[in-house]
Order: structure tokens, then sequence, then C-alpha cells
């Protein structure tokens, strides 16, 4: 059985890139979010892209925030694959004001696990 799920992060800011234009359709822009109440935090890089990149000019380093994120994978070449955490809302941790869209997400993009995640499920390394 294969069920869509809703992938969410939240931490703190600890960088916010500048915008770069790909082409004159796309633009995109780096967020990097960390979980500082983990024994081992990490710092985890997502994008947003297009319209999305000014919504980040309204936060600041520190501010901790809810993220939303599709996970998107592409094989580059030789047996290389790029995976991307894509952004698609974000709001202040404590705020009401979601920033992003709460419309429907083409499930395209939404990954399909056999089985729920756990908390005590381990990578194998």
């Amino acid at each position: 059985m294969s069920s869509n799920t809703q992938l969410k992060y939240k931490g703190t800011i600890i960088y916010i890139g500048s915008t770069e234009v790909v082409s004159d359709k796309f633009s995109k822009r780096q967020i990097v979010l960390s979980d500082k109440t983990s024994q081992y935090p990490q710092e985890i890089c997502f994008e947003v892209h297009k319209d999305k990149c000014a919504i980040l000019d309204s936060y600041n380093v520190g501010d901790e925030v809810d993220a939303e994120f599709n996970l998107t994978g592409r094989l580059w070449k030789d047996n290389k694959w790029f995976n991307t955490l894509v952004i698609w809302k974000i709001n202040k941790v404590g705020s009401n004001n979601n920033v992003g869209t709460s419309a429907p997400v083409s499930n395209d993009n939404v990954p399909k696990f056999d089985r729920e995640i756990s908390d005590n499920d381990s990578l194998p390394f």
C-alpha cells in the first residue's frame, strides 16, 4: 500500500541566500534551517522557487519557522542523482501568518512511501 506523505520541517534559519535567476521564467533561492533541539543538529538546505523567492525577504537569520516542502530528484549523468527540498509553504513559529500557498499541490512531486516513517527508524550507517 502506498500513501502520500506531507513533509514538514521545523527549524531555525541560519542562512538565507540571494535570488539566483536561472532564466526569465525561473529563479531560485536557498534557505538553510537547523534543528538545534536534537543531539546532533543538522543544517538542511532547502530552496524556494519563482515568486516565493521574494517571500524570504520577510524572514531573518535566527527566526524559527515551520516549512512544508516537496522532495524532488533528478538524474544528472552517469548514474548520479540529485535531490532537492522545495519549500512551498513557510511560516514563523507562533505566528498565524502563513506565507506560501495553502492551495493543493500537484501529487506529481509528492513522494510515495510504502509505510509510515516513525521516530524509531534509523539509517543503516
